[in-house]
């Protein structure tokens, strides 16, 4: 039942997803602190957030992001030009739940 609330466009707008989704952290905290949690819950969260950490780390070190160089081939204009504050900047921006949870370990 919830699965298809989700994942139906017809049901895109209908006030129970709109309550799954006001009370989402109450539900996550009640999925977590049931006895089944460590066996199915927890470790299907985690995929999921491993999944969602990794795909921003992909789109981050895909050549397409413009942060691959060739040394061989980098002025030392580049290198000069180079701003690491910069480049952290970019990275919170184009991976903000990766940045989060750097933030979060640090």
């Amino acid at each position: 039942l919830i699965v298809t609330l989700l994942t139906s466009q017809e049901y895109e707008n209908h006030r129970f997803v709109t309550e799954l989704f006001a009370h989402s952290g109450e539900i996550l905290k009640a999925f977590s602190h049931h006895p089944a949690s460590q066996y199915q819950f927890v470790p299907n969260l985690i995929n999921v957030a491993e999944s969602t950490y990794l795909q921003e780390l992909q789109c981050l070190a895909s050549e397409d992001s413009g942060w691959h160089f060739k040394a061989s081939c980098t002025s030392t204009k580049q290198l000069e030009d180079f701003n690491l504050r910069e480049m952290a900047q970019k990275m919170e921006v184009s991976t903000p739940k990766w940045w989060s949870l750097l933030g979060t370990l640090l």
